[in-house]
């Protein structure tokens, strides 16, 4: 009965975040079928489309923005990671797995400097 714990709790920690992950894709994809339905209906009714396509976004700081999310993203899986007093079986911490934040944080690093010197080609360009 000491196995049941050990397996729910991750999986009551997983799923949400996989859940709501499914219905935010399975959503962005209905916007974008919708979309392009209305376009195609647009040209086979000869109306000119239009330059930029209805609905989207220009991605003027997707760099940026990536960039924090990603370093908010690693900053806390680590910390949540140090902060959990879950013990395997052979006597070691859950805590000694804060290392996996790392990668996310160098990710948004990566971002975060491609983000700098690209605003600094444009002001100089």
């Amino acid at each position: 009965m000491e196995t049941l714990p050990v397996l729910i709790i991750p999986l009551a920690l997983v799923l949400p975040p996989i859940l709501i992950t499914a219905l935010v894709l399975r959503h962005r994809r209905s916007r974008a079928e919708m979309r392009y339905r209305l376009l195609l209906q647009l040209a086979e009714a000869g109306v000119p489309l239009p330059a930029t396509l209805p609905g989207e976004a220009t991605p003027q700081h997707c760099d940026r923005r990536r960039a924090l999310v990603l370093l908010a993203g690693g900053i806390g899986l680590s910390l949540t990671l140090l902060a959990l007093p879950l013990d395997y079986h052979a006597g070691h911490r859950l805590a000694e797995l804060w290392g996996l934040g790392i990668l996310p944080v160098a990710l948004g690093l990566g971002y975060l400097g491609n983000w700098i010197l690209t605003r600094r080609g444009r002001g100089h360009g």
